[in-house]
């Protein structure tokens, strides 16, 4: 079922849902690309969509971090996520043909039952991986318990049983807010960056955002960056 604005939809952290977890399917269209009878590989992942307020206030830190970059001649630096595209990865899982992503979807419909909406809290952006070579600016995601790793974990076995290989690196929760571009990760253009100050004088207190649908995404790319496009949806 669709979550109704303004409605409840499940409780925080990892109690069940009374309307059945992880059960709904949304919507369900093929990734692949195909050209007369070749079929393209598309890069698709697993992830959550972010509140509308959470967008808001993620589209005012990036703003002020613009202003820092052109202050320092670096306006062309770092290449922005789009407001549409903001969302917090749970599984990257790299080229995936249709058949075996319908095969993942079908797999997920009924799964992680007594998974139910997260409640997070976003941090402050940062450079990653680390300030002395920067390649993004992200968002940590942190949260009182340790859900978002189960639901990490809980959508693995399905990602596996349909054959598709995944990024096994320890799970970080964060949500992109740019990369930094490749003719500006030299030892010239790194330096200073490092010494852009990522710091965002208006926030509020803790900037939650409540996770209520998990996503299988395929990236699309365009001369403007890169779009997600949502294949299918579950309700937690």
């Amino acid at each position: 079922m669709r979550p109704q604005p303004g409605r409840p939809h499940g409780a925080y952290l990892c109690q069940r849902s009374a309307g059945g977890g992880f059960g709904s399917r949304l919507e369900a269209p093929g990734p692949a690309v195909k050209t007369g009878t070749a079929v393209t590989r598309v890069n698709c992942f697993l992830g959550c969509s972010l509140p509308e307020d959470a967008v808001s206030w993620l589209c005012v830190w990036q703003r002020h971090l613009q202003k820092q970059l052109a202050a320092a001649g670096l306006e062309q630096a770092v290449g922005w996520v789009r407001p549409e595209s903001l969302h917090l990865t749970l599984v990257f899982l790299g080229p995936v043909q249709d058949r075996s992503c319908q095969r993942l979807q079908d797999l997920l419909d009924g799964r992680c039952d007594d998974l139910s909406a997260l409640d997070t809290v976003l941090q402050p952006p940062r450079f990653f991986p680390k300030p002395a070579r920067p390649r993004g600016l992200w968002c940590p995601v942190t949260e009182s318990g340790e859900c978002l790793q189960q639901l990490h974990e809980a959508l693995l076995p399905a990602v596996v049983e349909a054959g598709l290989a995944y990024d096994a690196k320890p799970f970080r929760p964060h949500v992109t807010l740019g990369r930094v571009r490749r003719r500006f990760q030299g030892r010239r253009e790194l330096k200073s960056l490092q010494l852009i100050p990522v710091e965002v004088p208006f926030q509020p207190p803790q900037l939650r955002a409540e996770l209520r649908q998990v996503h299988l995404y395929r990236t699309e790319a365009t001369p403007q960056g890169n779009l997600y496009r949502r294949l299918a949806t579950w309700v937690l």
